[in-house]
């Protein structure tokens, strides 16, 4: 028998018993760990899920927060596949206990959605109660300002039905659902009253409205204490059910429980007894192999160590014929081979010492080198990869065919794609439909030139959206001289040219603001003349009828012009805003409603309750919200509807370049579904005197755009023909609300004669002012300067009739203007009165002409009711 059988015979026994163990073992222990895995998964999925249930539960029952309906119903639907999972194992003794929790889970889940929907209800008549009492209050508050006297009884009896209705719904007291019935039975009873003496239908129809609205909160009251009652019963229904299925639950993870012991204490006793059977054959199988093949091996053990310890010239005797008999016939002649190629060794080593020692260190100097260059390399190749990949400007190398081999994080960030999105990619899709061409013919110039090339392209990005792109291409050639790619170098300027054009706009728009302002002015002076003049001719008693009529048309007709040269003050750089802190839902509410009134066009306001207050003038940005509604209803003749939305923008959250980073804004989105604007027109918009419409001025979208940087806001216009136009304002935000306001003072007219000086550069206005005064009794002095009036003044101030009223015009082309005039009469007469006068209405002088020393402000032009008020201001104020 050869040594390799005896040692097959050894292993497979050895094998085979192993395997037979380890299959017993894996196999029992395998099924017992699964089944309680799953058991003991199963528990804490079950408990976890029964309390996140009945957490839901609760707080959906205390907030009637519908997101924890939801949130309960999902965990339901958890349950339930948790315990379907269970139920797919295919163990028969536990089928019907799932299939029992199953339909009760299914019947719990049932009678939940009934309580969630009874919940919805009950929050529906809760917001039906709140609807109807604040009718009740608001026809109530009606009634009485018709001076009925059972209104004040009807008023107390609802303030003592609300106080019950809120007693109720905090405490659910009997007592207090009695006195919300009681009160509106009460209610009832006293509109009764009232329909019965009344004495007008007016009176007698708001009373009919209480009692309707009090009815129907009465029916609505009534529905809820029933259903409040229902939804009691069903939460102690759905708790019983709870703790019933928690309990079933429970017993089936015990059954499995104790099934899964069962079974590991049976496997247990089997592996443990195939274990000891294998045990003992190994035992007898090792000794009987070990004396076939021990002894042999003993004795080449013994000869090796002799040899190893020197002794070449043992050998080993083994009689068996098998292979290791073989092998001990191999060992005698290795051994005599080794004492022969032991002294050819020894001759050689020395020689070979040498040698090695030559080459290691040739080896260690070649070694050195390489690795200097190739840190060098590295370290060039890393300083290159940085500089490209923190460059500001976007990289891109590109083949011959056009396609992308590397491109650094910059050129990611403009076009939107990764590097591996990037790798292979066309140059073609990086630009819009259509430019294909233009693109080949560039490349084909690039790559047949030496020198780089310089474009700007309009360029597409990932998400579709076009952007606007300076470029440099350069080819790039091998040492050879052989075209091998072009290098890119783009830059993303979009938002740039977009600044530009914002920056331009406005210097455009302000030169002819200097121009406008100038011309209004003038106008103005003007006007003052012709409706002064036109005013004072309507006094005479004995003009024709006919007459009057044309001076009246002519008087209207300088009032709309007097409108105009407002416009154009706005828009003039002189007409700068008053602001104050201002709540925008009113102003856009109102001036939208105001311009879109009667028309076929309606308008949807999103403004939230906690916009902020912004820092404006309230009558220009009124003006503003008009301009663009009154031009959404004009690209809409067929009708539509015009969205107005407004949010709050804290600082650097809002992408737009313009924005002061530090500083807060309110946004306001005015969208309409017009015709659109085209795009060759978009850009013409804000200019003065731009108009499609035959019967436009031209102005409405200068003015505004004049406002709107006035108040250090900005405005932007996205429009698409055939869709529509949309326009986005960001305005500063105020810091706090607004205060109240200081109430008029009483105006005090007094009959006398005074001794008023008039400063004008402008001969008419003279002449007007001082028929208007003469004809209101009044002694007047013209002055055309301010040196003339403050020495006139003075000469005045000193002798036994001083000047009793100066009205001063603001602005005096060459001269002392009425700001520095005041200041020089101050000086003069602490107690002087002034009227300042000028025809730049929006002046901050003119706006707030008491810290400015002047008593009263009258704008040109003005007729002769205007500036009597402005006198009898004067008068009644106080001078310190």
């Amino acid at each position: 028998m050869s040594f390799r059988f005896k040692l097959g015979i050894a292993f497979c026994s050895v094998l085979i018993l192993t395997i037979t163990v380890a299959l017993t073992s894996w196999w029992g222990m395998e099924t017992a760990l699964q089944r309680q895995k799953t058991i003991f998964s199963f528990s804490i999925d079950v408990d976890r899920l029964l309390n996140t249930l009945s957490h839901h539960e609760h707080t959906f029952n205390s907030s009637q927060d519908m997101a924890h309906a939801i949130a309960a119903t999902d965990t339901l639907k958890q349950l339930t596949t948790t315990i379907e999972g269970v139920r797919q194992q295919p163990r028969q003794e536990q089928e019907q206990r799932v299939v029992k929790i199953l339909d009760d889970l299914g019947q719990y889940r049932t009678d939940f959605t009934r309580f969630s929907g009874q919940m919805i209800g009950m929050e529906t008549m809760k917001s039906r109660m709140i609807q109807e009492s604040d009718r009740l209050l608001s026809h109530t508050r009606n009634l009485a300002e018709e001076g009925s006297s059972i209104a004040t009884d009807i008023l107390q009896q609802i303030s003592r039905m609300l106080q019950a209705e809120k007693d109720y719904m905090l405490f659910s007291t009997t007592t207090a659902a009695h006195t919300v019935i009681e009160t509106v039975t009460v209610i009832q009873n006293l509109t009764k009253q009232v329909m019965s003496r009344a004495e007008g239908d007016a009176e007698r129809l708001k009373a009919f409205r209480i009692s309707k609205v009090a009815a129907i909160y009465q029916v609505i009251f009534a529905d809820y204490l029933k259903g409040r009652q229902n939804l009691q019963e069903m939460i102690n229904h759905m708790h019983s059910m709870q703790e019933a299925l928690a309990g079933e639950l429970r017993n089936f993870v015990d059954l499995e429980q104790t099934e899964a012991q069962n079974q590991v204490r049976s496997l247990k006793t089997l592996t443990i007894a195939v274990s000891m059977s294998a045990v003992f054959l190994a035992i007898i199988t090792t000794i009987v192999v070990a004396t076939w093949i021990t002894r042999p091996l003993e004795q080449l053990k013994n000869s090796a160590t002799a040899i190893l310890n020197g002794d070449l010239t043992t050998t080993v005797s083994i009689q068996s014929h098998d292979e290791i008999g073989q092998l001990g016939i191999i060992f005698n002649e290795m051994t005599s081979q080794l004492r022969k190629s032991f002294d050819d060794i020894h001759e050689y080593r020395e020689h070979l010492e040498e040698l090695v020692a030559k080459r290691t260190l040739e080896l260690q100097k070649e070694v050195a080198e390489r690795r200097a260059a190739e840190h060098a390399i590295r370290a060039g190749e890393e300083r290159l990869r940085t500089i490209i990949d923190q460059s500001p400007m976007g990289i891109i190398l590109w083949d011959t065919s056009f396609r992308v081999m590397q491109w650094n994080n910059a050129a990611g960030k403009i076009f939107g794609y990764s590097d591996t999105e990037a790798l292979g990619m066309t140059g073609e899709r990086l630009v819009p439909e259509g430019m294909e061409p233009h693109i080949k013919l560039i490349w084909g110039e690039l790559i047949s030139s030496k020198d780089g090339i310089r474009s700007h392209n309009d360029n597409i990005c990932k998400d579709g959206h076009l952007i606007q792109c300076d470029w440099f291409n350069t080819p790039i050639s091998d040492a050879s001289g052989i075209l091998i790619g072009a290098l890119s170098l783009v830059e993303n300027v979009t938002e740039r040219l977009r600044i530009e054009k914002e920056l331009l706009k406005i210097q455009k728009l302000e030169s002819t603001g200097i121009l406008a302002g100038g011309l209004a002015h003038d106008f103005n002076n003007i006007l003052t003349a012709i409706l002064g003049n036109i005013n004072l001719s309507l006094l005479d008693q004995t003009l024709s009828q006919g007459t009057r009529k044309l001076l009246a048309s002519a008087e209207n007709a300088s009032l709309r012009a007097k409108d105009l040269t407002q416009q154009l003050l706005t828009f003039a750089k002189g007409g700068e805003p008053i602001k104050e802190s201002t709540s925008l839902s009113e102003v856009i509410e109102d001036s939208a409603t105001f311009v879109l009134h009667g028309g076929n066009v309606s308008c949807a306001c999103r403004l939230p309750e906690n916009l902020w207050h912004a820092l404006v003038d309230r009558g220009q940005i009124s003006q503003v919200i008009q301009n663009i509604v009154l031009n959404s209803r004009h690209a809409m003749p067929n009708g539509g509807t015009v969205e107005i939305a407004c949010s709050n923008v804290l600082p650097a959250e809002d992408a737009f370049a313009l924005l002061d980073p530090k500083s807060k804004y309110v946004k306001i989105r005015i969208k309409d579904t017009g015709i659109g604007i085209p795009a060759t027109l978009l850009d013409k918009i804000f200019d003065p005197y731009f108009t499609t419409k035959q019967e436009g001025s031209g102005l409405g979208l200068a003015i505004t755009l004049s406002i709107i940087n006035k108040h250090k806001g900005h405005i932007l216009v996205n429009s698409e023909t055939g869709k529509g136009t949309e326009f986005t304002i960001y305005l500063p935000a105020a810091d706090s609300p607004p205060g109240q306001k200081a109430e008029d003072p009483q105006m005090a007219t007094q009959d006398r004669h005074l001794q008023v000086l008039v400063m004008d550069d402008d001969e008419t206005v003279q002449m007007v002012l001082q028929a208007m005064l003469t004809i209101l009794g009044h002694q007047v002095f013209l002055t055309s300067n301010g040196s003339d009036a403050i020495s006139l003044y003075r000469q005045r101030f000193h002798s036994p009739k001083p000047l009793d009223l100066v009205i001063i015009d603001l602005t005096v082309p060459g001269g002392l203007g009425g700001k520095e005039t005041m200041t020089e009469l101050q000086k003069i007469d602490k107690r002087v009165r002034a009227i300042v006068s000028s025809g730049y209405s929006n002046d901050p002088v003119m706006a707030s002409y008491q810290q400015y020393g002047f008593a009263a402000a009258v704008t040109k032009p003005f007729i002769l009711g205007e500036l009597t008020k402005a006198i009898e201001t004067s008068l009644a104020c106080t001078v310190i």
